[in-house]
């Protein structure tokens, strides 16, 4: 995933990165660069809560889907993998089949986020 500032600043990798919060600032450590400073809020509480925008942009919750769900029908007909499928569609999903099962968990992983602005938190 790629993290964004908050003012457009910088376009960081979270997997290579540290992120941290001190008090209504939110920190990035970058091997690269060094610390950084990826979002100032006028408040602790909005800090806090753009950190937990980026922990809940990180770590989606899993979606179930059923595997005879169309418009998968090539799919269901064998002609292609469900993941492949579901790529298809959309390349930032990440599948995993659910052993002896007919449903497959999908997260739809976001690729960007960027740090809300004042306003929006």
């Amino acid at each position: 995933m790629r993290v964004i500032s908050k003012s457009g600043e910088y376009d960081i990798p979270y997997e290579l990165s540290v992120f941290w919060r001190d008090e209504n600032i939110i920190w990035a450590n970058i091997p690269s660069l060094g610390k950084i400073i990826m979002a100032q809020y006028s408040t602790q509480e909005k800090s806090e809560k753009a950190m937990q925008k980026l922990h809940e942009a990180y770590a989606p919750e899993p979606l179930f889907i059923h595997k005879d769900v169309s418009p998968y029908e090539r799919a269901a007909a064998g002609e292609m993998s469900w993941a492949q499928a579901l790529n298809e569609v959309n390349t930032n999903l990440i599948v995993r089949p659910i052993q002896n099962s007919s449903i497959e968990q999908v997260y739809t992983g976001n690729v960007v986020f960027r740090f809300p602005q004042e306003d929006e938190i």
